[in-house]
Formats: structure tokens, sequence, C-alpha cells
């Protein structure tokens, strides 16, 4: 990665629609990322994450999603 602090997720493997992916990615990884979808038809199935913040609350937000999915 270079030249950024946002990072797409790929949870298309899932199979989720965009409401299942957006609630169990708030309501289980207790996570509210940019949805992908509101970038338009490609994005779907994408989270995007902001990375410029601490190291230690990246971790933390990477495993609570590690966990719900």
């Amino acid at each position: 990665m270079e030249g950024t602090y946002l990072q797409w997720i790929d949870f298309r493997k899932w199979k989720l629609s965009e409401k299942e992916l957006e609630e169990k990615m708030q309501k289980e990884a207790r996570m509210f990322l940019d949805e992908g979808y509101i970038f338009g038809e490609a994005g779907k199935g994408f989270e995007r994450i902001n990375l410029a913040c601490p190291k230690e609350t990246l971790m933390e937000g990477l495993e609570r999603i590690k966990k719900a999915f």
C-alpha cells in the first residue's frame, strides 16, 4: 500500500447483501466503516477502513472484524 491512509477490505466471498454486510459490521464487529456501495456499483461487497489511527486502535478493530467474520 502506498500513498493513502484508506484501505478497501473485500467481503464478497461471504455473499451478503449490502444491508447484511453493514449490519454484521456494525452489530457484530462494532465497526462503522465506509460501505463500499456508496462509491458505486464496483464498491459493492467492500468496506473502506481508515488506517490513520494509532496501531493499537487499528489492531483492535481488525481483530473485531476477524471475530465477526
